[in-house]
C-alpha cells in the first residue's frame, strides 16, 4: 500500500499576489518582483508622515544591509503615484513605492484595522522569492515601527534556518 503525503498546513504561508502603480505610474505585479529575490514589503499609513519618514528613511539607511541578505524593499501606502513620487524624491527613496488607493492590497494582507478606523496599519513582511511569507508583523499603534535592526536580526535568523 502506498503511503500518501500527510495534509500538514504550510509553516510559511503563500503572500497574495497584487499588481499597483508605483511612483513611475507603472503597474508593477509583486511576483515580478520576487523574481529577484525575497521582499521587505512595507505597509505604512501615508507619505510625508512623521512616523512614515522616519520609518522609510531607517529603511533606506540600512537598505544595504538588506541586500547583503539579497532582500529588496518595497513601501505600500494609499498615497498617489505622484505623491510616491515627491516623497521618494525628497528623501532619496530608490526603490518601488506602490499606490493602494483603496487600500484593497493592505486588506488582502490584514493590514486594516478597526481601532485605526479601517485604515491602513504600519506592517512589515519578509517575503521569500518563492512568494511565501516568512515574516510578519502588524503595529498595535500607529506610533509604533519595526526598525531595520531589528528586522536584520530576523533576516540572520532566517538565514541560518535556510528560509531564505
Amino acid at each position: 500500500m502506498e503511503k500518501r503525503p500527510e495534509n500538514k498546513p504550510e509553516k510559511f504561508p503563500l503572500a497574495p499576489d497584487f499588481t499597483l502603480e508605483n511612483q513611475r505610474h507603472e503597474a508593477v505585479r509583486f511576483s515580478d518582483i520576487l523574481k529577484n529575490g525575497p521582499v521587505l514589503l512595507v505597509f505604512y499609513p501615508g507619505d510625508f508622515t512623521p512616523v512614515c519618514t522616519s520609518q522609510l528613511c531607517n529603511y533606506r539607511d540600512s537598505l544595504e544591509s538588506f541586500q547583503r541578505f539579497g532582500v529588496q524593499l518595497v513601501g505600500v501606502s494609499f498615497n498617489t503615484p505622484l505623491q510616491h513620487k515627491a516623497f521618494a524624491e525628497k528623501y532619496g527613496f530608490d526603490f518601488p513605492l506602490l499606490s493602494d488607493p483603496k487600500k484593497e492590497t493592505a486588506k488582502l494582507y490584514g493590514c486594516t484595522s478597526l481601532l485605526m478606523l479601517g485604515n491602513v496599519s504600519r506592517a512589515v513582511f519578509i517575503v521569500s522569492a518563492d512568494g511565501r511569507i516568512l515574516y510578519r508583523y502588524v503595529e498595535p499603534t500607529s506610533l509604533t515601527r519595526r526598525k531595520a535592526d531589528e528586522l536584520l536580526t530576523i533576516l540572520v535568523g532566517l538565514k541560518q534556518s535556510g528560509a531564505i
